[in-house]
């Protein structure tokens, strides 16, 4: 009962500012029929509590309660459904609870569960959340026709607020500028400019086709090299998702992209510390703008 209050008073309204109306009555809907949605519910608002508590011990105690909802939720969907078996009844709260999911898994692995956990590299947790967004993009994909007439599309096509409030905008100028410097510290003569040019684009793509408010989508359009070359330490690509961890962080207003924005940040700043001097005013621009002090 206390997860569900905060979920409909605190959480649904800070999950999607522009969508409210898909989280504080669609998604309770789907989820009072569906256990396996209304666990994956829990999960989600155990990790929002996780995100706010103070006190160590009670991010572990949220993060436990967190984790055991979440494998509920798998368990019991494994147990009544299937991505093979999908209906047309059940395409939206399968949807929903692949997307909570995702979200789950990324806020879950970047918060300690236990005192003195040592957290994944944060490649290893990004790259797993492109494949829970892949996969949701071929399920939707591959139903077309469901999805095209689906509540869930329609409610998501007409949000409930239409503008972004003033003072949380990054115009694509400032977007433009950004990709321009991360591509001037680049060495011209490097045969890897041309692979970083293209993935820099893709990161002004996924802004673009979110009019502005994320690049959440850039995860699933960069190419899967690009992560071997994270893994690998390369400089220009740890700094390109240090930026991409900030942008999660700036451009709209959801408890989970501020916190694993600033958490991505926090976790490649020891990564990148000490590493060329050329990139200090792209980190420092990152560090300011994640409120990461003292690094």
């Amino acid at each position: 009962m206390q997860l569900m209050h905060q979920w409909s008073t605190v959480t649904y309204r800070t999950s999607g500012p522009r969508n409210m109306e898909l989280f504080r009555d669609y998604t309770v809907e789907q989820a009072l029929q569906h256990t396996y949605l209304m666990d994956i519910v829990l999960a989600f608002t155990s990790l929002h509590s996780a995100s706010n508590a103070s006190e160590a011990s009670a991010v572990h105690e949220h993060v436990a309660a967190a984790l055991h909802y979440q494998n509920r939720s798998i368990t019991e969907f494994n147990e009544t459904q299937s991505l093979v078996k999908i209906s047309e009844e059940s395409f939206d709260p399968v949807c929903l609870m692949t997307s909570l999911h995702t979200v789950a898994t990324l806020v879950a692995a970047l918060t300690p569960a236990t005192p003195g956990e040592q957290l994944e590299p944060i490649v290893e947790i990004v790259k797993r959340v492109r494949t829970y967004a892949l996969c949701l993009m071929d399920m939707v994909k591959g139903h077309r026709v469901w999805a095209e007439k689906s509540e869930l599309k329609r409610i998501t096509d007409s949000p409930t607020v239409l503008r972004i409030e003033e003072g949380h905008s990054f115009s694509a100028d400032q977007m433009r500028e950004l990709t321009d410097a991360i591509l001037a510290n680049i060495d011209l003569d490097d045969s890897e400019t041309p692979f970083f040019r293209t993935t820099l684009e893709q990161l002004e793509k996924s802004y673009a086709n979110n009019n502005g408010r994320s690049v959440i989508s850039w995860l699933v359009l960069v190419e899967p090299i690009f992560f071997q070359k994270a893994e690998l330490g390369e400089t220009a690509a740890l700094v390109i998702l240090a930026c991409w961890g900030t942008l999660s962080v700036i451009l709209e207003d959801i408890w989970w992209s501020k916190y694993a924005g600033r958490r991505i940040v926090e976790e490649l700043s020891s990564q990148l510390n000490g590493c060329d001097s050329r990139w200090n005013g792209i980190m420092q621009w990152c560090y300011k703008q994640a409120r990461i002090h003292g690094l």
